[in-house]
């Protein structure tokens, strides 16, 4: 498969003291989508814009398509939705869609856009008069309207409400299915399972995971223990095999790699424990379990 982008020994920092970014390497495959997770100041925004340029790089190097062509030379291929994405406030729909389509030499059929994003009953509007999901839909149109080869969302569907992400997983999964190239980043972990071909999980500016979203939850195949009782949390954290614990309203969640271990000693000892149910881990669970490490090794 055909590499659309390579990061070499990427290094970057805003001060002297720390680096956001540490010795990044990353190869990420033309007509697949990869998923950047990580919680906030890990890297994601940050390679992100230096993908993009938006950012000079300080050490290591960034290609496009199998060459040594940076950014500047491949703009016409690619589209970008950055989460403090804009667009004037006066401007109508019908506009913004009109001139952005201006700009590339093969832009998309302009009713299907409009059909495909669902824009019809808001042509006529203001970009300042739409509501936040709205206009997510509207910068996702200004990102795609040109039919790049590469697109990057970034925190896409950040304002969406229901309906409004639904469309956007629609057109995700379109243009999955047209062999283009998608970088996500989101904070939503189902829209992660549900759209990336890759996850790549994203700790102290360095990875700490890589793999499919079934590859990374078989490999975080814990069981949830989830039960009521009136145990504290430092309590459990010392019950054999047990990996983390969350309190969720009324109820103790209990991650452990040997339920029946786990359970047994649980029982042995909490005469309080009731309404109990076992389940497998998803991939929360298992983003919780990269990005934690101190919370994995105090409850171990």
């Amino acid at each position: 498969m055909t590499n659309a982008i390579v990061v070499d020994s990427l290094s970057f920092n805003y001060t002297a003291h720390k680096n956001v970014l540490e010795q990044l390497s990353l190869t990420v495959k033309a007509a697949q989508t990869t998923c950047l997770l990580g919680s906030n100041g890990a890297g994601k925004t940050t390679l992100i814009n230096l993908m993009l340029g938006r950012l000079k790089q300080q050490e290591g190097t960034i290609s496009f398509f199998c060459s040594s062509q940076g950014i500047e030379l491949i703009k016409e291929r690619i589209g970008v939705m950055m989460q403090d994405s804009s667009a004037p406030e006066r401007a109508k729909v019908i506009e913004l869609l009109t001139l952005f389509r201006s700009y590339y030499p093969q832009p998309l059929e302009l009713e299907a856009l409009i059909d495909q994003l669902q824009l019809d009953d808001i042509l006529q509007q203001r970009f300042g008069q739409l509501s936040g999901g709205q206009k997510q839909l509207v910068l996702l149109a200004l990102a795609i309207c040109g039919n790049p080869d590469i697109l990057f969302l970034d925190e896409p569907s950040v304002g969406m409400d229901v309906q409004a992400r639904r469309t956007l997983w629609q057109v995700i999964g379109q243009y999955q299915a047209l062999g283009k190239t998608i970088i996500l980043t989101t904070h939503y972990l189902e829209e992660a399972d549900a759209l990336a071909d890759r996850i790549v999980v994203l700790q102290d500016g360095a990875i700490a995971a890589d793999g499919t979203p079934s590859e990374l939850k078989a490999a975080f195949s814990h069981k949830i223990i989830k039960a009521k009782t009136t145990k504290s949390s430092l309590w459990l954290n010392q019950l054999p095999d047990v990996q983390q614990v969350l309190e969720v309203g009324n109820y103790m969640e209990v991650m452990s790699c040997n339920v029946a271990s786990t359970l047994k000693s649980w029982l042995a000892q909490d005469s309080s424990l009731d309404d109990i149910s076992v389940n497998s881990s998803d991939l929360e669970q298992a983003f919780l379990q990269v990005t934690q490490p101190a919370t994995l090794e105090q409850a171990s």
